[in-house]
């Protein structure tokens, strides 16, 4: 990251957040047809600058597969399906939040495969 972008985020962010991160950026977040990398989560907002910890994903049709990384995370605005956001990288990835969502995402798969399982037309 560029030594302006982080005198940037460093105003974004308060000095605790800033401390515990690192300028360390997860570049171009996008997905093809549910396929690519995103953010989920919403953990452990900061009293001061309001911004929360969210964990990056590698998707497949939108379910979160493998934890790339955690961030400090803040939206800057939004405008229809893309979201403009500064975030700092946190040394290791926060694991209630990682494990949470690989149990929601364990039970969803299992009841959706359940049901097509159930309702395929018997032979």
């Amino acid at each position: 990251m560029a030594q302006g972008a982080d005198i940037t985020s460093r105003k974004i962010f308060c000095t605790r957040c800033v401390e515990a991160t690192s300028d360390e950026t997860p570049g171009d977040i996008s997905t093809i047809n549910g396929i690519g990398r995103q953010f989920y989560g919403g953990a452990e907002p900061c009293p001061e600058c309001a911004s929360v910890i969210r964990t990056l994903w590698w998707t497949f049709v939108s379910m979160p597969v493998i934890p790339l990384g955690s961030y400090r995370y803040k939206t800057a605005e939004e405008s229809g399906m893309r979201a403009r956001f500064w975030c700092r990288k946190l040394p290791g990835l926060l694991w209630p939040q990682v494990w949470k969502f690989w149990i929601v995402g364990i039970i969803g798969a299992v009841i959706a495969i359940s049901l097509i399982i159930y309702f395929q037309p018997k032979r």
